[in-house]
């Protein structure tokens, strides 16, 4: 910042103008006549990274960039010879850490009251985001030109024709690439995956390399294995060519190329090939709109490549079916009906169907009067002499094989006309339906037994016609809570199906999901329906079964919700562990300056502390104020830490004593925000013993009920209602939690219902209705129960009993002796191992007394223990990411046996499974961040103690 002018005196509105241009974002500035700055206000280091101090007195081109400083320079010249009042103009100006920003630079010209010319002032206002929107915008309109282009070539393709070569050409103008080409897949000789450059475009002066012999017949395993794992995903390569494997290296770096992009060419979801783009000019990466971009251009050419495909498979999908139509086993024929009538063609199985080959049908136009049954010779008339009656339709018939046997036929014929539109022949299909006609005779003959059949099915089963119940089976009279089947025939089935579409869809064909079926009293089950049209008694009907899931569905949804809780858990791991490093070194750091301000503050009320106040010094006692506020802060984000932790923890079925009113406390927390707009919360704690729980399942049970009783209450009038969390004894070994709520009640006619499954009165996306089921579950897991009582409008009252047992006896610490303890802390050496550098500077303040050694990884430390460090503690972290803290444990365990012993392990949540076994195996301390100081320092002194008379003898 710009220092102070020599005066001192400067007036109250001289400062206030001063303040504000010091608070503007553009930089403002002054030049003397020869260009060089004059004045700059703070905003000038945003741009330039320089500070005004260092910047002043230099000439204003040093900063501009080389290729803008003609141009820049011109434009002062003209602005202090007067031919211009003011210079607007786009320019870049340097900066170390960016290179350079662009700046929008306005001067006018400052001239005294003799004429004389002073310089010029005006502002530098940053442009570099919008230059680089200008940029961007101006590039996807570059690709966007070139993708539509491209697909009104790949259009212009004609079927087997060269897709490539329209294309590449336009997509390596619009990249700016050096050379576009094309790879595709094929099998080799033995089976392997090979792939052979097939088309290739260069820039002026690239090398081409499409007859490069190491380009064809290139084996993807194992050299390119990266390239076909993760194409076959339908992800790109991408980056330069320097950081790529060496066995990529040796392909590439020969055709000079520094940096590539790679998309793959995919066909029905299969890798077949894939388009490259080298840069051969510089290492330059492409941005991500350049790679969605050539995406869309690779899926372009991935989508040319599908249709030339589908159009091959047409082709020899209907070679294939004219082979097919050859050698149908129905009979086609050709009936000529002007003179001479009779057979045109007939198709050679007519012999193996009817007993008469092609050559009996051409000589015997009468063959088919003989043949048919009396009784469908008027059918037969029809379907010859009138086809437009039939219309398309099936016509069936009954045909007399010369072995004696009836054989049904079903007939579909189309009349042939000649350029008049007079009908001369007819063109028809003969399909033997003999044995389907068997089968639905049979199948009316057994429509009886399948009645029986459904009677004894265990599933609901009810056979609908015209929309209504025409039969129900007992299962199905007992699932919907009717006592016999006249309650439901007459009635339809989708009365007591939710979800379910209407009767005439319900005719119209087969309908398959999973319902909820609706019983007498209001209660639902849920259900796998499938219905079907059959015929029954003779006539169309549909039959629906329904199978019974709902202890199935439950159990998933509980199955669902407990993995989605692992997942929470495991989140809320993660978090804590990444919010208890940084709140360590915070909430240490403040501690220790408010220790510091404490110790060295005058009196806030004596004679000093005034005298510092007439003298503008700063007030030191309101700075200890707001550091006991931040230091509370800190504390509070620590408590939310430890709270998520407690849904992190696996054993999810390990239970222990269990203080109840600790689990409350950290519920009411966690609540509070739902809470504190609704009600007050009030706490009637008894005299209560321990139960035995699972913590983690006893804050969910308990948090579910705070929660719901929170939203029984509207918002607005929390000095109106209350939320009471109270706890006693029951005189049965019981402790009993009550949690009371004052909204709005549970009907009563709903009531017995609320621990169902899927049951809720919530609206639609706020509940599941599984909550208070598995609350439900979780208490009589653990051997108690839950009850309610609710009145509507006055408040609701969950009740949850639980089994106590008086913690075991614990071992009383051992008591130091302290008349043999030294005077002083002794001093030794500590290893602080942590990748978090603030946590190692906090540790080795609290340890002032020691000399500590800090590391910054697992690595580092190794490294100092084999230079000879011989520490008496080391604090080494869990959770880093070089070698954890149980992987330098182990080092050091075989590669100085006995130094384990002296570990102290660190941790900000160790929320892995590997973790948390590791700690639970070792006999080691665990220090928890945010740091305890009192324990750290007890702790480290226990550990250089026992250190002591090893270090003396």
């Amino acid at each position: 910042m710009q220092t102070s002018p020599s005066r001192p005196d400067w007036t109250p509105h001289e400062r206030r103008y001063r303040l504000v241009i010091d608070s503007l974002k553009e930089v403002v500035f002054q030049t003397d006549a020869r260009g060089a700055w004059t004045f700059l206000n703070p905003a000038w280091m945003e741009i330039t990274g320089q500070t005004v101090e260092t910047s002043l007195g230099k000439s204003f081109l040093e900063f501009v960039h080389p290729e803008d400083r003609p141009h820049s320079q011109e434009g002062f010249r003209r602005l202090v010879t007067k031919e211009l009042e003011f210079v607007r103009t786009e320019v870049r100006y340097l900066n170390p850490s960016e290179g350079f920003r662009w700046v929008e630079v306005y001067a006018r010209l400052m001239v005294g009251e003799d004429g004389e010319v002073l310089g010029a002032s005006g502002t530098l206002n940053d442009i570099t985001e919008r230059k680089a929107a200008d940029g961007a915008l101006a590039r996807r309109e570059r690709y966007l030109t070139a993708l539509v282009e491209m697909q009104q070539r790949l259009l212009a393709v004609r079927d087997g024709g060269d897709i490539y070569g329209p294309v590449l050409a336009s997509l390596g103008q619009a990249s700016g690439a050096s050379r576009v080409y094309v790879f595709e897949m094929h099998p080799g000789p033995l089976g392997e995956q090979l792939t052979s450059q097939r088309a290739e475009w260069c820039a002026p002066g690239v090398r081409e390399e499409i007859d490069n012999p190491s380009l064809q017949g290139l084996n993807m395993y194992p050299d390119l294995e990266r390239w076909e794992r993760t194409l076959s995903r339908g992800d790109v390569i991408e980056g330069l060519v320097s950081g790529f494997p060496e066995v990529e290296r040796v392909l590439l770096e020969p055709q000079g190329i520094l940096s590539i992009l790679v998309l793959p060419l995919r066909v029905q979801g299969v890798l077949t090939g894939f388009v490259g783009f080298d840069n051969c000019s510089e290492a330059r990466r492409w941005d991500r709109l350049e790679v969605d971009l050539l995406s869309a251009a690779a899926g372009a050419i991935s989508m040319a490549l599908e249709r030339r495909e589908s159009e091959r498979a047409l082709r020899e999908r209907e070679r294939r079916f004219r082979q097919l139509a050859e050698n149908a086993s129905d009979v086609l024929y050709l009936y000529r009906r002007e003179p001479p009538r009779g057979f045109v063609y007939v198709s050679r199985v007519a012999h193996a169907k009817l007993g008469y080959g092609p050559v009996a049908h051409y000589g015997d136009a009468d063959l088919w009067y003989r043949r048919v049954h009396p009784e469908d010779r008027d059918a037969l008339e029809r379907l010859l002499e009138a086809p437009r009656a039939a219309a398309g339709a099936p016509v069936v018939v009954r045909y007399l094989h010369p072995d004696g046997r009836t054989l049904w036929l079903e007939h579909v014929v189309v009349p042939v006309t000649d350029a008049m539109g007079r009908m001369v022949a007819v063109e028809g299909l003969a399909r033997d339906i003999t044995e389907r006609r068997q089968a639905e005779e049979a199948l009316r003959l057994s429509e009886a037994s399948f009645r029986a059949l459904l009677e004894g099915v265990p599933d609901a089963a009810a056979i609908e016609r015209d929309g209504h119940i025409v039969y129900a089976n007992a299962a199905l009279v007992g699932t919907l809570g009717f006592e016999r089947a006249e309650q439901l025939v007459g009635r339809q089935l989708s009365e007591f199906v939710k979800d379910m579409r209407g009767a005439d869809s319900s005719r119209a064909g087969a309908l398959t999901g999973e319902r909820r079926l609706v019983r007498r009293d209001g209660r639902t089950r849920v259900a796998e329906v499938v219905s079907l049209p059959l015929r029954f008694d003779g006539q169309p009907a549909v039959v629906s079964i329904a199978r019974d899931v709902t202890e199935q569905r439950q159990l998933q949804a509980r199955l669902t919700l407990a993995d989605r809780l692992a997942s929470v858990g495991t989140l809320a791991a993660g978090i804590a562990h990444e919010i208890n490093n940084p709140l360590a070194f915070v909430l240490s750091n403040l501690s220790f300056l408010s220790d510091e301000f404490r110790r060295h503050l005058p009196p806030g009320e004596g004679a000093a502390a005034l005298q510092a106040r007439l003298r503008g010094e700063p007030d030191l006692g309101e700075w200890d104020d707001v550091l006991h506020e931040a230091c509370e802060g800190a504390e509070r984000v620590r408590q939310i830490v430890r709270q998520l932790k407690t849904f992190s923890r696996p054993d999810e079925e390990r239970v222990s004593p269990l203080d109840v009113h600790t689990v409350l406390e950290s519920v009411a927390m966690m609540a509070a925000n739902e809470i504190r707009h609704r009600a007050q919360l009030r706490r009637e704690y008894g005299d209560i013993p321990p139960v035995m729980a699972n913590e983690g399942k006893l804050s969910q049970v308990f948090l579910n009920l705070v929660v719901n009783a929170a939203q029984a209450i509207p918002e607005g009038s929390a000095h109106r209602h209350e939320i009471r969390l109270a706890t006693r004894r029951d005189g049965r070994s019981r402790v009993v939690v009550e949690v009371q709520d004052t909204g709005v009640g549970i009907p009563r006619e709903v009531i017995d219902r609320i621990f169902d499954p899927f049951f809720t009165t919530k609206p639609v996306g706020v509940g599941t209705g599984l909550g208070l089921s598995i609350c439900h579950s979780i208490i009589h897991g653990l051997g108690g129960e839950i009850t309610v009582d609710s009145e509507l409008g006055k408040g609701t009252t969950f009740r949850v009993a639980l089994p106590t047992m008086e913690p075991d006896a614990r071992a009383a610490p051992p008591v130091l002796d302290v008349t043999t303890l030294p005077l002083s802390p002794p001093r030794g050496r500590v290893l602080v191992v942590d990748d978090e550098p603030a946590v190692g500077r906090v540790l080795q303040r609290i340890l002032r007394g020691h000399e500590v050694e800090v590391a910054c990884s697992g690595r580092q430390a190794l490294e100092l223990l084999e230079k000879g460090l011989e520490p008496d503690a080391v604090l080494c972290d869990v959770m880093m990411p070089d070698l954890t803290g149980r992987d330098v444990y182990e080092s050091v365990r075989r590669a100085h046996a006995g130094l384990e012993g002296r570990f102290v392990f660190v941790s900000g949540g160790a929320f892995t499974t590997g973790a948390r076994e590791f700690l639970a195996s070792i006999p080691n301390p665990l220090l928890e961040k945010p740091f305890d100081e009192s324990r750290v320092r007890h702790v480290v002194e226990e550990l250089v103690r026992l250190r002591q008379p090893a270090a003396k003898a």
